[in-house]
């Protein structure tokens, strides 16, 4: 008796976890019911044209987005601004988020532009 109680009740358990587990049809999946309004070649084509402009992912590495934005900080700038965030203690630390008023981000813009001003003389 206590043989089969020892091989019947974990296999029965092991069932009844099956079943717990077991998932019904997906519904109301969008993925199973989507229509293409493009031709194969055409999604091909465009496949080419990015993997040629090296704008699809390899592994690990992601692909470098270039902006039209450019770059107008200087080091100079940067390293006053953020030292106008500490002395007003705007640095975040960890989980720790805080966020400058308007006053306060015209504060540190002012004090980038001062940096770059000084430089520039």
């Amino acid at each position: 008796m206590k043989l089969s109680s020892r091989i019947l009740l974990p296999v029965a358990l092991t069932i009844a976890a099956g079943a717990a587990f077991a998932e019904g049809p997906i519904q109301g999946n969008e993925v199973f019911a989507f229509q293409s309004t493009q031709s194969r070649a055409a999604v091909l084509e465009q496949a080419k044209a990015a993997s040629a402009a090296q704008q699809i992912a390899r592994g690990e590495i992601a692909p470098v987005v270039k902006s039209d934005v450019s770059v107008g900080k200087s080091r100079a700038q940067v390293a006053a601004e953020t030292a106008e965030a500490r002395r007003l203690g705007l640095l975040s630390y960890g989980e720790d988020m805080t966020f400058p008023t308007p006053a306060q981000a015209e504060q540190i813009r002012l004090a980038g532009v001062q940096a770059t001003q000084v430089v520039l003389k």
